[in-house]
């Protein structure tokens, strides 16, 4: 979610939420990844419990970011919806099931992040948040329409998107300042033409 202090600058306490979700998803995708005797309930666990963040997050996010009262409410949603899929996660059942709680997951979240991104654009690190948005979008789609057969093929596939996914929220909490300084806010960028 661009994490906004209401003058076009990140914020540092949303910022850091980004950069503990960003951490806590590399920790459980790489987990994911070298998990030895991985089972469908150790999967559920896993992936149950990285929903749960991502709905901590989206309804922390939501409470403190400074954006407008709609997409607080779009982001409160998004939250709810996470978490009902990770108690959906975390109650098991077959893999195509976790798959699809896992995927939709993520779908939901990034589009929503997109959306925010592309409605709060005042910042100058709206775009990072809408290319964040896309890409777990993109990846939570392309999660639902895989068909796992084994829980190793989807171990493998959902833990490096987790990955994936971690690098990007690190980028937008800010970890690597420059990438945030690249492109100015536009209200700053038509001020310097001026």
């Amino acid at each position: 979610m661009p994490v906004n202090d209401g003058e076009g600058k990140p914020s540092a306490d949303t910022r850091q939420a980004m950069r503990i979700a960003g951490g806590c998803s590399i920790v459980l995708g790489l987990a994911t990844l070298v998990w030895p005797g991985r089972t469908e309930s150790s999967l559920a666990l896993l992936f149950g419990s990285m929903l749960l963040v991502s709905a901590l997050m989206q309804g922390y996010l939501a409470v403190r970011a400074r954006i407008s009262p709609l997409l607080r409410v779009l982001v409160l949603v998004s939250a709810v919806l996470t978490m009902a899929l990770a108690t959906l996660a975390y109650s098991g059942g077959n893999i195509e099931l976790l798959a699809l709680w896992i995927g939709i997951g993520w779908a939901v979240r990034g589009i929503v992040q997109a959306l925010v991104a592309v409605w709060e654009d005042q910042r100058a690190d709206s775009w990072l948040h809408e290319v964040c948005g896309l890409c777990t979008a993109v990846i939570g789609i392309a999660v639902i329409a895989m068909k796992f057969q084994t829980v190793t093929g989807l171990a493998n596939v959902a833990g490096a998107a987790l990955v994936v996914i971690g690098v990007l929220e690190l980028l937008t909490g800010g970890v690597v300042p420059g990438v945030l300084r690249s492109r100015p806010a536009p209200e700053q960028a038509a001020a310097e033409q001026a």
